[in-house]
């Protein structure tokens, strides 16, 4: 052990030290193969606390439950020891935090499709957790409780994962909150998560209206001065039109995120699905045709292309047997403060109001490295891409195509005089976009490589896209793959989508569980 961190964790080589936090302290790993982990150990003071202990090893059997693209894997949990620790999959790239105080510090907008299509995946991977079953197949009832900027990550291949599920909350749950007790960020709950009540996933999609407020407003909605403000804002303070401040702002995009945002839950999006769903047709309507994946890694590998080469060489030299070395610093922009909502702040002035943030104590020995996986880094991405439709706004007249990645940053409206506050007349749905002639139906299998059968024909091994009329007849899907039951499932083609479907093994596999699991996203 140098400096107080260890030289190994189990079977693991630590590397550096990366962060602390109220329950665990992270590092960044080498597996025996070579591969580089994020390993998260519990407090050596709260491993002797069975209510640490507890929630601890539910955050990590949630991890480990949770197998979708959107969220971030967790490969094992272990002890060794007094050493009480999980194994996570290691991510390059930066959260939305930092993605927001960048926008911020360059005086750069997000555009308004890419704030679409980064929540939109984040729907993906709450949406799975939403729907996730324990061992016994039971509902769990997992509600992520603390959805945040900081916990949506974006990884230089544009890829969205969901972080963090260290306080969900689920029926069947080793450790349990008290009646009455807040766990989360105040300025990301629903109002009824903030009187303490019952929770279901209906909390998780008003942290997502948040969230998607304020990456396509660069500003903060709720953040108030101290926490009770904060409460107060979150359950009573009429929610803001963003077109009352961006005249620019796409009227089906308001109306999703307005709906998002209801008080009433009844009347909020009953599911990250739906949610998602609302938000795949806003940012077809944005983005066109064009890989919003690829239009968000290609602003990932403009923007930060010296962080990104950084950390990709210190990975190569982990790999290779070498020490971690310096990695860039943990906040990009740290000290931006990302203006309130309610402040009517130009975003050109918001690079001026600088707030002094306390240096972490550095550790002896090894040098205190910045986490740059697992929701430790923070940087930002700006996209600005073109729109293949044309998008009206509230007057119907056209609003300004988003342009080119090399376009210089667009200058923000200066904002209108404040109004008065007025209550939020109920949000309407969306406009849909014009039916396809064609859907694309994308299957994938764990494992891959599962033979397609489609109305009793093999068309090919997963992953697989299927092509078919729009509003042709529903057909029926097989898969096949050697040591795994067959499963069947009908499909229709309402709209693009990806089905994600989990293959059973025919020894483990249950008579009436018609051979596996299936999610349907898109």
């Amino acid at each position: 052990m140098v400096g107080g961190v260890p030289d190994r964790i189990g079977k693991y080589d630590v590397l550096a030290y990366l962060a602390t936090g109220g329950m665990a302290e992270i590092f960044l790993g080498r597996a025996p193969s070579g591969r580089p982990v994020v390993i998260k150990r519990i407090l050596p003071h709260l491993a002797r606390q069975s209510g640490f202990v507890t929630m601890f090893i539910d955050e990590a059997r949630f991890g480990s439950l949770i197998r979708h693209p959107n969220v971030v894997e967790v490969h094992e949990l272990d002890q060794v020891g007094s050493d009480l620790f999980m194994v996570m999959e290691f991510l390059e790239g930066e959260n939305t935090s930092g993605l927001l105080r960048r926008l911020v510090h360059r005086d750069e907008r997000l555009a308004y499709g890419l704030a679409a299509h980064v929540v939109a995946e984040a729907c993906r991977g709450l949406h799975a957790a939403h729907q996730l079953r324990d061992e016994a197949g039971r509902p769990l009832g997992l509600v992520h409780r603390d959805v945040s900027p900081q916990n949506v990550f974006i990884t230089y291949d544009g890829d969205v994962k969901v972080l963090d599920f260290g306080i969900a909350t689920a029926a069947y749950r080793l450790s349990h909150t008290a009646t009455g007790q807040l766990k989360g960020k105040f300025s990301y709950m629903a109002p009824e998560q903030c009187r303490g009540e019952a929770l279901d996933a209906r909390a998780d999609v008003f942290a997502l209206g948040v969230v998607l407020f304020e990456l396509s407003m660069q500003r903060r909605l709720f953040a108030r001065s101290n926490e009770l403000l904060v409460l107060k804002a979150v359950c009573e303070e009429p929610i803001p039109r963003p077109s009352r401040e961006r005249p620019d702002y796409p009227a089906f995009l308001e109306d999703i995120c307005l709906r998002a945002l209801a008080r009433d839950r009844d009347a909020r999006y009953a599911s990250a699905q739906q949610l998602h769903d609302d938000l795949v047709t806003a940012r077809q309507l944005l983005l066109g045709t064009a890989d919003p994946r690829a239009l968000l890694a290609g602003e990932m590998a403009r923007l930060f292309a010296d962080r990104r080469e950084r950390k990709r060489a210190t990975l190569q030299h982990v790999r290779d047997g070498g020490d971690a070395g310096a990695m860039p610093a943990t906040e990009v922009d740290e000290s931006v403060v990302v203006p309130q909502a309610t402040q009517h702040t130009p975003v050109s002035s918001a690079v001026a109001v600088i707030e002094a943030a306390p240096a972490a104590p550095p550790r002896r020995g090894r040098r205190v490295l910045a986490a740059f996986g697992v929701a430790l880094a923070a940087a930002a991405a700006v996209v600005a891409v073109p729109a293949m439709r044309e998008a009206r706004g509230r007057d119907g007249s056209p609003l300004p195509i988003e342009g080119a990645a090399s376009a210089a940053p667009v200058a923000p409206t200066a904002p209108a005089a404040p109004a008065a506050p007025a209550a939020v007349p109920p949000p309407v749905e969306p406009t849909a976009p014009p039916v396809p002639a064609e859907i694309v139906v994308t299957i994938e299998s764990e494992p891959q490589g599962a033979r397609v059968t489609v109305d009793g024909e093999e068309v090919g091994v997963t992953p697989y896209e299927l092509r078919r009329p729009s509003g042709a007849p529903p057909a029926a899907l097989e898969l096949r793959h050697r040591g795994y039951r067959t499963l069947r499932q009908t499909i229709r083609a309402d709209r693009d989508q990806r089905l994600v479907l989990a293959l059973r093994r025919r020894a483990a596999a249950k008579a009436d569980d018609g051979g596996g699991g299936f999610h349907r996203f898109d």
